[in-house]
């Protein structure tokens, strides 16, 4: 039996399927298993923890393999979800009502303090949370044998560094996780229609002048950053619907590698 049914707080869960992320169907039996796992150590603690697919890259990626339950009981503020006693509340206030909560149903073992490392924000020293939520990526795994082979095409200085850190970074590759959520920054070129949903990628300035509802505006537009590019609202191929920005921007290591071409304005010059 569960300690705590989120489903009860009117958090409804999801379920991975196919390595997305889709609704349980009514009347669906939460699953309550054992399953194995490699980042689980047997020199360390029990040997046995617990899985939560919404709060880490680990369980995430297990509750992808394994078909597990995605509940998601805390909002983009960190706090509580739902009806629950401890709607409403910051993740880490709710702790100590928990566990109280937990004694007074006499299911706790013991309540104790261990001192470890946790990520702190390092400008305001807020607890932070690791928290899934969906993002955009660039499918840079479908290109690895390429990356691979061009990297043994290049003459490393020193040596050791083609085979080594940047050779086994490549090797491991996994897809780019592209967007950021910040006011300022390279905005993600994507546009979504609120009408029929259709996204649209531009490539170009003179594309976004073209497409855009207000071609005065687009044309006087002198800053394509972020937030004097989300003005710009453009008519929809797919259904003449109004599109208007996604709000995120672009990783600024994108920037970084896109440098040496855009210097020369590449590819349109």
């Amino acid at each position: 039996e569960a300690l705590y049914e989120p489903s009860e707080w009117g958090v409804a869960p999801l379920r991975f399927q196919g390595g997305r992320l889709v609704a349980v169907g009514d009347g669906e039996a939460p699953q309550r298993r054992v399953i194995a796992a490699p980042f689980v150590s047997m020199t360390e603690g029990t040997g046995v923890v617990h899985v939560a697919p919404a709060f880490g890259a680990d369980d995430f990626e297990i509750g992808k393999e394994e078909g597990l339950l995605f509940y998601q009981p805390v909002d983009l503020r960190g706090e509580m979800m739902g009806d629950s006693p401890f709607g409403g509340r910051f993740v880490k206030d709710a702790d100590p009502l928990l566990l109280d909560d937990l004694e007074q149903r006499r299911l706790l073992l013991r309540r104790d303090t261990i001192h470890h490392t946790y990520p702190f924000c390092w400008r305001c020293d807020t607890p932070l949370l690791y928290y899934a939520k969906p993002s955009w990526y660039i499918r840079t795994t479908q290109v690895k044998e390429r990356l691979l082979s061009g990297n043994d095409e290049i003459g490393w200085h020193p040596e050791h560094i083609k085979s080594g850190r940047f050779g086994d970074w490549l090797a491991h590759n996994i897809d780019w996780a592209l967007s950021r959520e910040r006011y300022w920054g390279t905005p993600l070129p994507l546009w979504r229609c609120g009408s029929c949903e259709h996204v649209e990628c531009v490539g170009s300035l003179a594309e976004l002048r073209e497409m855009a509802t207000d071609r005065r505006a687009a044309k006087a537009l002198t800053d394509l950053h972020r937030p004097f590019v989300d003005a710009i609202e453009l008519r929809c191929p797919a259904c003449s619907g109004t599109m208007r920005r996604l709000p995120e921007v672009l990783d600024a290591w994108f920037d970084s590698g896109a440098m040496p071409y855009a210097q020369w304005h590449y590819p349109f010059e």
